[in-house]
């Protein structure tokens, strides 16, 4: 008689890899404290709280550095899709009592520098968010759009 033939899985390079789902994200977050300190070390003005804006699966989408002069920078650390006659807006909750405030009206996926009303001096676990807004920004003067990434700040040594 004949011997039985055996079945094979396929080979392992044939199977989808999911062990390491979550080292994208964290490889995100490194790459973004090393450009922090990269920034630092050529002289630039030390933030008050940085704050990485995540969407709602975690993976980072941008960080927010605000310097607490009513100034803040915002990178893009991924491809962002802005659909056709939409806006991103950026956004703060200094305090409950004032609500969200916007730090302004972005058009592409770049370093930009916001320039903010006056408001109080930015405080860890402030929040920050960016959302899709019609073209010219939020016609109510509060976010009205989707969330594109949300997340609170940390605030900084010095």
């Amino acid at each position: 008689p004949r011997p039985a033939t055996k079945i094979l899985a396929p080979p392992p390079a044939a199977q989808p890899r999911r062990r390491f789902w979550w080292a994208a994200p964290i490889a995100a977050c490194v790459g973004l404290l090393a450009g922090v300190v990269v920034d630092r070390q050529l002289g630039r003005p030390e933030p008050v709280v940085i704050a990485v804006l995540v969407d709602e699966a975690g993976v980072p989408q941008a960080v927010i550095e605000d310097f607490g002069d009513d100034t803040a920078a915002l990178r893009f650390v991924a491809d962002v899709a802005v659909p056709e006659g939409r806006t991103m807006q950026v956004w703060t909750l200094p305090t409950a009592e004032t609500g969200p405030v916007s730090l302004g009206v972005v058009d592409d996926v770049a370093d930009t520098r916001l320039v903010a009303p006056p408001l109080p001096r930015p405080a860890a676990l402030q929040l920050y968010e960016i959302t899709i807004e019609p073209a010219g920004g939020s016609p109510t003067g509060r976010p009205t759009g989707p969330i594109l990434g949300k997340g609170l700040a940390v605030a900084q040594a010095g």
